[in-house]
């Protein structure tokens, strides 16, 4: 205890040795090329430490071992420094000093290779830029491919149901003649069985329509500064007649303006106040409102309609998913995933709560324009 309480009082003496010049036989060209060297190392040391530093502090929410950048800065900085004080002992001869940050090296250099052993499995995981590069290649070779394949996936229903258009045509206008023309010579049952195909083919041209829609709504491309309020004012307008019929309210309260393309915001409000007005037992009320939070826009469509289960929720964006009969309530099944392909080419989302029987919200969050 002594020996340990003279050793820290001594410190910084430098009475006990003489300076390193005075020791041996050093010439001017060997003494000057030791501390040359030294110095040159101390400062290789210095320097590579603020180079890791630096390093850290632009990448240090990309990095994931930061701890061992640290370490290793400070074991570089550490061993430096005992070259300078080699150095610096041919005028100095402060080897208690020199000892200890030799201690504290030692310390820091068995701290350094305990953490690195540590972080050694989780390293041996990580890929290496080659194996990044090759996998962002065959990445992109893989979405170049789904490109390509819904770009002829959308052309194919595009001209498919384009060709079905004429066929379908043809069959509600001889249907029609034929029912119109044999009104008198046709019992129940055939006209029953008329009314049916008519029927049919009407659910039928709603169905091409819609699928038309869907495989023409495409990328946005750069997104403008859209009026929600103007796009919510279209789709009413659009809108007008099966409005009447129902005898629905449709209100609109202040809407905030968002990043997107007017034509399609109008479609996704047109689809989602259609669907109120179809799924609805009384006289519909659909209420529309917004809110800008930290840069989101939110928007909201409520109803008073028959509302839906909780386990149907994240079903209900699947084309051609349908919770109800189709006789009881019309529709194709594709109107929410049309709604569901414009908010995710608006780098948005779309979803939904309901109550069985008292109605549903839907609520899109997009880009505020004026945030």
């Amino acid at each position: 205890m002594r020996e340990l309480e003279e050793f820290f009082k001594g410190l910084f003496s430098t009475t006990e040795w003489p300076a390193r010049w005075n020791c041996g036989y050093w010439s001017d060209f060997h003494g000057w090329v030791y501390i040359v060297s030294e110095l040159l190392i101390w400062a290789a040391y210095f320097l590579i430490p603020l180079i890791i530093l630096n390093y850290l502090s632009r990448k240090k929410t990309a990095l994931k071992f930061n701890k061992a950048y640290l370490y290793f800065a400070a074991f570089i900085l550490l061993c430096g420094s005992t070259h300078f004080l080699d150095a610096l002992m041919f005028w100095v001869p402060m080897y208690r000093l020199n000892a200890l940050l030799r201690l504290a090296t030692a310390v820091v250099s068995l701290a350094t290779v305990y953490h690195l052993i540590k972080i050694l499995p989780e390293a041996f995981k990580q890929k290496t830029n080659v194996e990044l590069e090759n996998e962002i290649f065959k990445r992109k070779q893989i979405e170049h491919q789904l490109e390509e394949a819904n770009k002829g996936l959308a052309a194919f229903a595009y001209v498919a149901s384009h060709d079905l258009q004429e066929p379908l045509r043809k069959i509600t206008i001889f249907t029609s003649k034929l029912l119109q023309t044999n009104k008198n010579n046709l019992d129940d049952e055939g006209k029953e069985l008329a009314n049916k195909v008519l029927d049919s083919s009407e659910r039928m041209r709603n169905l091409i329509q819609d699928v038309l829609t869907l495989s023409s709504i495409v990328e946005t491309g750069d997104l403008s500064k859209v009026d929600t309020e103007k796009a919510v004012q279209t789709a009413i307008e659009n809108l007008e007649l099966p409005i009447k019929e129902k005898n629905a309210v449709v209100r609109c309260g202040k809407l905030p303006r968002v990043f997107g393309n007017e034509a399609y915001l109008s479609q996704l409000f047109f689809n989602l106040i259609g669907n109120a007005l179809k799924f609805s037992e009384g006289p519909p009320v659909v209420d529309i409102s917004g809110e800008v939070k930290e840069g989101r826009a939110f928007l909201h469509v409520s109803d008073n309609g028959i509302g839906m289960k909780e386990q149907d929720l994240n079903k209900i964006f699947d084309a051609f998913h349908r919770l109800n009969s189709k006789t009881k309530f019309e529709g194709t099944g594709i109107g929410l995933s049309i709604c569901k392909r414009i908010v995710e080419l608006h780098n948005g989302t779309i979803n939904v709560t309901s109550t069985v029987g008292k109605g549903s919200v839907f609520t899109i969050e997009l880009q505020a324009a004026d945030a």
